[in-house]
C-alpha cells in the first residue's frame, strides 16, 4: 500500500467512528425537566463517565472533520484560480448547501408535528414552533438565538438542526478559502501555528458562522494539501508520544473538570487526540488489521444529519417509561440511547438507499 492509498483509506475509515463521537457529544444530557443531572455527588458515575466520553474523547471528532475537509478541499489542486474556486463552490452547493437546507427543513417539520400531537416530548424551554413568524423560521437556518420568543431560555447560536453548525461554518470558511490559500502559500506552517494560538486562547471575532475552530482546523488540513504533504506519513511516527500525552491530558481534564483553566487542557487534548486517532487508524490499516466498511462510511452523513431529534426523543421515552432517577439507569441510558439511535439510522439509511437511491444521494450530498 502506498502512502497516498494509506492516507485515503484512513480518511474513509475515520468517517463512521467520528460520527459516533458526534452522537456521543449530543448524548450528554445535563437536564431533564427540573432534574439537573450535573449536580455534584448526586449521579457520580453518570457525571464522570458521560463527561469523559462526551466532553473529552468525543470532542476530537468535529475538529478532525474540519481538518479532513480542509485537506480534501485543496487536494490535487494546482494553483487556486477564479475558475477553480467557482468550480469548487458549485460542487459544495450540492454536497453541503442542499443537504443543509433539507435537514433543517426536516427538523422544522418534525418539531411542528411533535408540538401538535406529542407536546409532552418537547422541552418547554422555547415557545411552540407553530408560533414562529416568517423571520423566526428564516433564522432557524442560521442562528436560533435570533428567534424573538419570550420562552427562549438558553443560548443556542446554531441552526435548528444544531449539529449542522459544522456544515454552516464549513460553508462560510469555504467562501473565504481564497484568503486561506493565500495565507498558507505565503506563511506556510507559521500561518497555521498563528491560527492555532488564536484557537487555543479563543482570541477571535464573535461572529456566528465564522468560528475559529472551523478556520484553524480547516487551514491545518489545507496546509498539507497546498504544500503536497502526506499528513498520515508525517503524523504516524508520533503515535506513541501522542498516546501518552493524550491520556495524561484526558486524565487532568477529567479530574479538574470544574477548574477555569481546564478548557485549555481540553483544547490541548483535542490536538493530541486528533494526532492519536489519525495515526492509530493508519497504523491498524497499514497492518491489515482494520478495513473500511463501505456501508458504514457511506451512512455517516445520514447518521450525522438525522440523529439529534431521535436521540432526544428516545432518551425522554426511556426516562418516562422507567420512571427512575438512579445513577445506574442514567449511565445505562447514556450508552443505550446512542446505540439505538445509530442502529435505527443505519436501518433507515439502508432502506432509503435501496428503494430511494436518487433522493438519498441528494439529501446526503452525493455521498
Amino acid at each position: 500500500m502506498t502512502n497516498d492509498e494509506l492516507q485515503s483509506q484512513t480518511i474513509s475509515f475515520l468517517r463512521f467512528p467520528l460520527i459516533v463521537g458526534v452522537v456521543l457529544i449530543h448524548s450528554h444530557i445535563t437536564k431533564i425537566g427540573s432534574l439537573d443531572l450535573t449536580v455534584s455527588g448526586i449521579f457520580p458515575a453518570y457525571t464522570y463517565v458521560s463527561y469523559l466520553f462526551s466532553e473529552i474523547f468525543a470532542r476530537i471528532a468535529v475538529p478532525v472533520f474540519f481538518f479532513i475537509s480542509g485537506f480534501l478541499f485543496f487536494y490535487n489542486t494546482v494553483g487556486f484560480t477564479r475558475d477553480i474556486y467557482i468550480h469548487k463552490l458549485r460542487k459544495r452547493a450540492s454536497s453541503l448547501l442542499i443537504p443543509y437546507v433539507f435537514w433543517n427543513i426536516f427538523v422544522i417539520i418534525i418539531l411542528c408535528l411533535v408540538h401538535a400531537y406529542l407536546p409532552e416530548l418537547t422541552s418547554g424551554k422555547r415557545a411552540p414552533i407553530t408560533e414562529y413568524s416568517i423571520s423566526d423560521f428564516l433564522w432557524c437556518f442560521w442562528n436560533t438565538d435570533m428567534v424573538n420568543l419570550p420562552l427562549s431560555a438558553d443560548s443556542a447560536p446554531y441552526p435548528i438542526n444544531y449539529p449542522l453548525w459544522f456544515i454552516r461554518d464549513l460553508i462560510v470558511v469555504i467562501l473565504f478559502s481564497p484568503l486561506i490559500y493565500t495565507l498558507l502559500r505565503k506563511t506556510h506552517l507559521y500561518g497555521v501555528v498563528c491560527l492555532g494560538v488564536l484557537w487555543m486562547f479563543n482570541w477571535w471575532f464573535d461572529v456566528v458562522g465564522l468560528s475559529i475552530t472551523a478556520v484553524f482546523f480547516f487551514a491545518a488540513g489545507a496546509y498539507f494539501s497546498i504544500h503536497k504533504k502526506n499528513f498520515v506519513k508525517l503524523l504516524q511516527p508520533l503515535l506513541p508520544v501522542a498516546a501518552i500525552i493524550y491520556l495524561l491530558l484526558a486524565g487532568v481534564a477529567l479530574v479538574f473538570s470544574t477548574a477555569d483553566w481546564e478548557i485549555y487542557i481540553r483544547r490541548l487534548s483535542i490536538l493530541f487526540g486528533g494526532i492519536l486517532v489519525i495515526s492509530l487508524s493508519a497504523w491498524f490499516i497499514g497492518k491489515g488489521e482494520r478495513h473500511t466498511n463501505a456501508f458504514l462510511a457511506d451512512s455517516s452523513f445520514f447518521i450525522y444529519a438525522y440523529h439529534v431529534l431521535p436521540l432526544a426523543f428516545i432518551f425522554k421515552i426511556f426516562f418516562r417509561v422507567l420512571r427512575t432517577e438512579t445513577d445506574g439507569v442514567l449511565l445505562a441510558l447514556y450508552f443505550i440511547c446512542p446505540v439505538i439511535t445509530i442502529g435505527v439510522g443505519l436501518g433507515v439509511y439502508y432502506l432509503m438507499r435501496r428503494f430511494l437511491p436518487k433522493i438519498t444521494r441528494v439529501v446526503t450530498g452525493g455521498r
